[in-house]
């Protein structure tokens, strides 16, 4: 079947369906589930249903209800999913609201965003700030401290959260820093980090951090500017 394109440039609505591309660059709504190649959204647009795209690129304002399901996702603006995404690689440079969970090859965070349920990737990297209601589950974890991030449980096999220079204003006023219940992986670096436990193979606890318990099995170090309560070679 021929894809043919939907494009709204001013206000307008349509029905979903099938198509090539879907441009909205002014106000638009669309009714229904959404299978296209490509879908731009410069303007704001409201898509109540699932989203299935090669290519999706948000630089306007955008409100899904549903899932997306999608190879590539950037957004540069600011957008809203109902659902779980599902993708091979996500970039964030804007403000995301994930309802539910987010499962990808790759995860680059350059902005805000905010994932209610479980994160899953090969590679998780972030130099903005996060929220994870679950668990994020990366081989493959680095955390670049810009601002506040929070997570319920990380696991990983390399996990490094370090601190770069943070302008002084900033950290007066935000809390830039990383809070978990628990971290746990094979290699673990951390700076500035907040946690009850940390299971790993080799732990560095570095500048910033506090900890209630370590448990390591090669080796621990742990930075004099750090608070550590326990830790146990097991």
């Amino acid at each position: 079947m021929e894809r043919k394109d939907l494009v709204i440039a001013g206000v307008g609505h349509a029905s979903g369906g099938i198509y090539n591309m879907v441009k909205v660059s002014g106000s638009g709504k669309l009714f229904g589930d959404v299978d296209c190649n490509d879908l731009s959204i410069q303007g704001n647009a409201t898509i109540e249903g699932n989203v299935k795209a090669e290519m999706a690129h948000v630089s306007g304002r955008v409100h899904m209800t549903g899932a997306l399901h999608a190879e590539q996702v950037k957004i540069s603006g600011n957008a809203s999913v109902g659902g779980n995404i599902e993708c091979k690689v996500i970039r964030f440079h804007g403000n995301g609201s994930v309802k539910g969970a987010l499962n990808a090859e790759e995860v680059y965070i350059h902005g805000e965003t905010d994932v209610a349920g479980d994160c899953a990737a090969e590679t998780f990297d972030a130099r903005g700030s996060f929220t994870i209601g679950g668990l994020l589950n990366a081989g493959n974890i680095q955390v670049k401290l810009y601002g506040h991030c929070q997570v319920k449980e990380i696991g990983g096999e390399t996990i490094e959260v370090r601190q770069p220079g943070v302008p002084f204003l900033k950290k007066l006023f935000f809390h830039v820093g990383l809070t978990a219940e628990m971290i746990e992986g094979d290699e673990i670096y951390l700076e500035h980090t907040n946690a009850k436990v940390v299971r790993g193979n080799k732990v560095t606890v570095g500048p910033g951090c506090e900890i209630e318990r370590v448990e390591y099995q090669s080796s621990f170090e742990c930075d004099k500017g750090a608070k550590v309560g326990t830790y146990q070679k097991v």
